[in-house]
């Protein structure tokens, strides 16, 4: 018995425009949703952040500025022992959250 070729390729035609459909619907939903998502969020700071933010740096400018003057001179140091320790150190933390 055969089958008819033609029957198989009216099939995935037919699959083949569906999921494209199904693409357009998809990609129109997300767009509506991210214009509704846009226009009606609101970002608001506690009095708690605000205060935080405005007394104290995560940097510590004097640090930086005195990093950026021993580089600029040619006289910054790099401590090869403490960059191996570091990258040592990461390894075997991810090496053992790998094994748990």
């Amino acid at each position: 018995m055969k089958i008819d070729s033609s029957i198989n390729t009216l099939a995935t035609t037919q699959t083949n425009a569906t999921r494209a459909t199904n693409k357009v619907d998809a990609a129109d939903a997300l767009g509506a949703v991210q214009k509704t998502s846009a226009a009606s969020s609101t970002v608001s700071l506690s009095s708690t952040s605000a205060l935080h933010a405005a007394k104290t740096s995560d940097i510590d400018t004097a640090k930086v500025d005195a990093i950026k003057a021993a580089l600029r001179d040619g006289t910054y140091k790099i401590d090869s022992g403490k960059i191996a320790d570091g990258i040592l150190g990461d390894a075997k933390d991810l090496l053992s959250a790998k094994a748990s």
